[in-house]
């Protein structure tokens, strides 16, 4: 697939797609590193979730956001995908931030105990601002 800049607070470092029937676009700056995701979660694309996720936590970035406004559904194996990850960052001393708007996402993780596990901003310019305090 081909490159594409994504504007960002400073000029990204890298900018990758993931190749998923999930849309998974990569956008690295030295602030953070932001793994946009749109469609549904499921079974089938979970695992293409997690790579693309773990792929990122191994360069160790400044904050690891997964941006799923575009995120329609979500079923038990993208949360826990999203709970593993999680944990990663955690051992690897990264905030893992979720952006997310909908309440086809926020309403599981509420019933599911999450809202306490993962820290949720409305926007990505309010998980940002939240990472420069």
């Amino acid at each position: 697939m081909t490159d594409y800049r994504v504007p960002a607070s400073s000029p990204p470092l890298s900018t990758r797609r993931f190749v998923s029937p999930l849309d998974i676009s990569i956008t690295a700056s030295a602030e953070d590193t932001v793994v946009a995701v749109s469609g549904e979660i499921d079974l089938g694309v979970s695992d293409d979730l997690r790579r693309a996720l773990d792929e990122e936590l191994r360069f160790k970035p400044s904050a690891l956001i997964a941006d799923l406004s575009a995120v329609s559904f979500c079923d038990s194996s993208g949360f826990t995908v999203l709970v593993q990850i999680r944990a990663k960052a955690e051992e690897a001393g990264v905030p893992f931030i979720l952006v997310t708007q909908e309440r086809a996402l926020l309403r599981p993780m509420a019933l599911l105990g999450l809202d306490a596990v993962f820290t949720v901003h409305p926007t990505l310019d309010s998980a940002r601002d939240m990472l420069v305090r």
